[in-house]
């Protein structure tokens, strides 16, 4: 049987929000009073006045896809005039891209061996096309080099600039985030669960062999308000994100009760040129192409072809279940010390808010715009990046009903 938090967390009130949390718990008198998570030590509050100075606002497109990820080897391989080509697609993380990556690119791995089994019988020899150079492309591409020192492998993509993905964009926090709740069935769920070990088991490694720092992997406390949080409670085994400790949050005004869960901070913008960087390094070449559709694949001389396009699969899989998740973050400069934590969970009432403090900056976010895909800042959007920093600032000076839902 899976082990979960659901447990410890049965009686709450009605879901409410873009979460679907419910509203801060009121606890009885006897808890009036519970420990203080730090031990009365108070963290900095961020200064949300502090915009970075060159990209202050970000657009990104999540690539959500209802059923969860779509991670299988095809059964029939493509007919090409460069001999069949064996299909295996690895796309529609939502907005656990970053979290999943390096499990999803062990699985990859996988099928990949039994591949090479079959086609050491017929005498082929193996080369793989990996498509997309967001994370779950490069993280696929590091994990099949990693395991298979000289096997050809090639990244295709229509940008090659990793500054220009989405994965780029993103906040790096671990934890199944907007993608846990396809996951529903005993069966499901167990499937997730194997995803998420996997890249715990290889986060782990590269955090024990004194290289975290280059991968923009850290430890963080990502302190919440203490409402469920679905992420961490209902779809993350407890051996991977251990038990919450509950108590009064270290901040100077909002020092509400609350909760502590410690998770990974893997920062985008570190880990991506890194892999890149390595790639390259390792004789990876990385080329410019612009797939339509599957029929695309046929023209590549490699004979295993890893599909991580992410948005792009909806066009060229003609996959409907792909869903644009738009996303806004509000990037601010970091100048204070131990200003290493994370703030997540949402407003008191359910709307998405949260901040990471990561190496060199802080993120504030979030929206999910279902079905949007426009990378396009326009005027609506500037009401919506100040929504986000009014319910950061009303939350971190302590006015938990001061949050806006417009």
């Amino acid at each position: 049987m899976r082990v979960t938090r659901r447990g410890v967390l049965q009686g709450l009130t009605a879901s409410v929000g873009l979460l679907n949390m419910p509203a801060i718990v009121i606890r009885a008198s006897a808890d009036a009073e519970p420990p203080p998570l730090r031990r009365g030590e108070i963290l900095p509050d961020p200064d949300f006045s502090l915009l970075s100075p060159t990209t202050p606002f970000i657009v990104g497109i999540r690539p959500h896809r209802v059923g969860g990820v779509c991670l299988k080897l095809e059964d029939e391989p493509i007919p090409s005039r460069f001999g069949p080509k064996f299909l295996i697609h690895n796309y529609g993380h939502g907005g656990a891209g970053i979290t999943l990556s390096f499990g999803c690119a062990s699985v990859v791995a996988d099928h990949v061996q039994v591949l090479m089994r079959d086609m050491r019988r017929s005498r082929m020899r193996p080369s793989v096309a990996v498509i997309g150079s967001g994370v779950i492309g490069l993280t696929v591409a590091a994990e099949l080099r990693r395991r298979w020192r000289r096997m050809p492998i090639a990244v295709y993509a229509k940008e090659l600039d990793v500054r220009k993905t989405t994965s780029f964009m993103a906040g790096g926090q671990f934890g199944p985030s907007g993608i846990g709740q396809e996951y529903e069935t005993e069966e499901e769920k167990n499937i997730l669960a194997d995803y998420l070990r996997r890249s715990r088991r290889r986060i782990i490694e590269l955090q024990n062999s004194s290289r975290a720092h280059a991968y923009g992997i850290a430890i963080r406390r990502d302190y919440t308000l203490d409402h469920r949080n679905p992420a961490y409670d209902y779809h993350t085994p407890l051996d991977i994100i251990p038990p919450y400790r509950f108590g009064t949050l270290p901040f100077k005004n909002l020092n509400t009760t609350g909760r502590e869960y410690r998770t990974w901070l893997i920062n985008p913008t570190i880990l991506l040129p890194r892999l890149v960087a390595e790639l390259k390094q390792s004789g990876v070449p990385f080329r410019v192409r612009h797939f339509e559709s599957e029929i695309d694949f046929a023209e590549l001389r490699e004979n295993i072809i890893v599909n991580c396009t992410g948005y792009g699969a909806r066009a060229i899989m003609s996959d409907d279940n792909v869903i644009a998740r738009r996303g806004h973050l509000v990037v601010l400069r970091k100048t204070l010390p131990k200003q290493f934590y994370f703030f997540s969970g949402g407003c008191w009432n359910g709307r998405i808010m949260y901040v990471f403090c990561r190496q060199n900056d802080i993120v504030v976010g979030g929206t999910w715009q279902r079905g949007n895909d426009s990378e396009t800042i326009g005027e609506p959007d500037r009401a919506t990046f100040e929504r986000i920093l009014s319910n950061a600032r009303a939350m971190f000076d302590g006015r938990l009903l001061d949050c806006v839902t417009a």
